[in-house]
């Protein structure tokens, strides 16, 4: 009996225990489901909370990225058209409105010039002031906004930048991506100004997937509020080391920023544009081009005269170039789809042949990313020769010099 008991017995504690387990596994395996999908809605969270361009880079070599489809809307940053503004004194009235008429050209956004803050209930306001401060688009619904210009900043530059801020662009070097493309280096930075150098989360300009550009006006230099002459910004392409921080025009993006901004719903029609153009809202039956190319849709090389052909095919042979003196050529480079170009820099020299920054005006400018549409690294000097190797198959060289003196020798060729 007792041996029929344990035979008994034994088959259902064996049935309860892996009952147990098996009860024990499911509620183990649906809790991970429910992390996961915690994990997953926290994602997706974070990321819907980032209003700034975010891009998935796969590899910052290749400047190939992949970018998220996410719908633009309607910012209660966003000034309304045209924007009322006034000048205090001592401020210089003429500087400030030829900075704004600049602005106009390039992009369909308008200003109103008033006399009195009481013309409008809502506005942009110049003030002289011993900080240079502007905050990032417009923050009062019905009040006026301070644009404060101190003497750091009363500079064509300085000014703008302040402009593009209230508007809504950010410093560049705040993007949300930067850290694939620069380190910045707090030890060097006064700590008045660390707000500067901060990632911004949450802009007023959001989600047009622009390339990030070490060209902008709005990239500070790598040693721009140093408080000890070390760097404040390092850059992970050394190759634009000579170029980022400058400050004399716009870039190609900085402006389609305020267009895709302010304007995308200007023009009633949309025209297909070409090598990285895009609608112009002036004139909606026209692109507008990167500098290399024209037409109505930029499907066409720019000739310059004196330059010789546009297009040139690069081969596994080394082809030899010179450049000398009073120029202004741009030539497009391109070999099989499957090659890259290697471009050696052996001799340079453009003025200022001291200056940390090459001017746009006087150096030479190489395009190897595969977006054509930022700036290219700048040269106008160096101790030794330069390398450079494209990202794709296409590259696209300027020389612009206004002085006789300058020269470039060069070559390149078909590389891996």
């Amino acid at each position: 009996m007792i041996y029929f008991k344990k035979f008994f017995l034994c088959p259902i504690i064996y049935i309860l225990c892996v009952s147990s387990f098996i009860i024990s596994l499911t509620n183990f395996i649906s809790n991970e489901k429910i992390i996961e999908k915690i994990n997953i809605k926290r994602s997706v969270e974070e990321i819907n909370s980032f209003n700034y361009d975010n891009e998935i880079i796969d590899d910052i070599s290749s400047h190939d990225r992949q970018k998220r489809n996410i719908k633009i809307k309607p910012s209660k940053h966003k000034w309304t058209l045209p924007i009322h503004f006034c000048i205090t004194y001592p401020l210089n009235h003429w500087v400030i409105k030829r900075i704004l008429k600049d602005v106009e050209i390039s992009t369909c956004i308008r200003f109103n010039n008033v006399y009195s803050l009481r013309s409008s209930n809502q506005g942009i306001q110049f003030i002289s002031s011993n900080d240079c401060y502007s905050p990032i688009g417009r923050i009062f619904e019905k009040s006026w906004q301070n644009i404060s210009i101190g003497k750091k900043c009363n500079t064509t530059t300085g000014i703008l930048r302040l402009i593009l801020r209230t508007l809504g662009v950010i410093y560049e070097h705040n993007r949300i991506d930067r850290d694939f493309y620069v380190k910045i280096n707090q030890e060097n930075i006064h700590l008045t100004n660390i707000t500067n150098f901060k990632i911004s989360k949450s802009t007023a300009i959001n989600n047009f997937h622009l390339p990030y550009d070490y060209g902008s006006l709005m990239h500070f230099g790598m040693f721009d509020y140093s408080k000890n002459g070390g760097k404040t910004i390092s850059l992970k392409d050394h190759l634009y080391e000579n170029t980022v921080g400058q400050q004399e025009v716009l870039t190609f993006n900085d402006i389609k920023t305020l267009n895709m901004y302010y304007c995308s719903n200007i023009c009633k029609f949309k025209i297909m544009c070409k090598n990285h153009g895009y609608q112009d809202p002036n004139n909606c039956y026209q692109c507008i081009c990167i500098d290399g190319f024209i037409g109505t849709r930029c499907q066409h090389y720019q000739p310059i005269r004196g330059c010789g052909s546009s297009l040139w095919r690069v081969r596994k042979q080394p082809t030899f170039f010179k450049f000398y003196g009073k120029q202004n050529c741009i030539y497009h480079l391109k070999t099989n789809r499957l090659r890259k170009i290697k471009i050696t820099i052996l001799k340079i020299k453009m003025e200022p042949s001291y200056s940390l920054k090459c001017s746009e005006k006087n150096s030479l400018e190489i395009k190897y990313w595969k977006d054509k549409s930022v700036v290219g690294a700048r040269f106008c000097h160096q101790g030794f020769p330069k390398i450079i190797k494209s990202h794709n198959n296409y590259v696209i060289i300027h020389y612009n010099s206004l002085n006789d003196d300058s020269y470039v020798q060069m070559y390149f060729k078909e590389t891996f």
